[in-house]
């Protein structure tokens, strides 16, 4: 029987710097084998109407047990001033969902807010009617952390 895949993907309120230390002491705490890696992650840019190809730099983990995921932490930047840290989880299945779920949700309670609260700095830097505020806390709640 095929499984179901797919790519989770959500802004977070948090740099990806400070954030990979948290995901890394979270990852240690729960006792996954994981091993580290740097990559290049592409986004598209817009401006005026032509999209524009970037490169941001990826903190990525590789987590091999209790289940296979890989977590991708990286910035992009929407506008000349402003940067938006994404957390993106490859391949959610149902077999590793669970073990999934308790990562973030350990992630949450270190971290000093929730990662789908963004500031009124961070709102009117990126734009304050940007989706991608909206669609962060959407993200979260369709993994299965409580948003409330």
């Amino acid at each position: 029987m095929p499984k179901f895949e797919y790519k989770w993907i959500s802004p977070v309120s948090f740099s990806c710097e400070g954030l990979s230390k948290i995901l890394r002491e979270v990852l240690d705490e729960l006792g996954y084998v994981f091993k580290r890696d740097q990559v290049e992650k592409y986004y598209d840019k817009v401006y005026v109407v032509v999209p524009l190809f970037r490169l941001a730099y990826a903190f990525r983990f590789i987590v091999e047990e209790p289940s296979k995921f890989t977590v991708d932490l990286y910035d992009t930047q929407p506008t000349h001033s402003s940067v938006m840290p994404y957390m993106e989880i490859d391949s959610v299945t149902d077999e590793n969902l669970n073990d999934i779920q308790s990562m973030l949700k350990l992630v949450v309670e270190k971290l000093p807010r929730k990662p789908w609260t963004f500031t009124k700095g961070q709102r009117l830097m990126h734009g304050a009617l940007m989706p991608e505020f909206r669609k962060s806390k959407k993200a979260w709640e369709r993994i299965g952390v409580k948003t409330k």
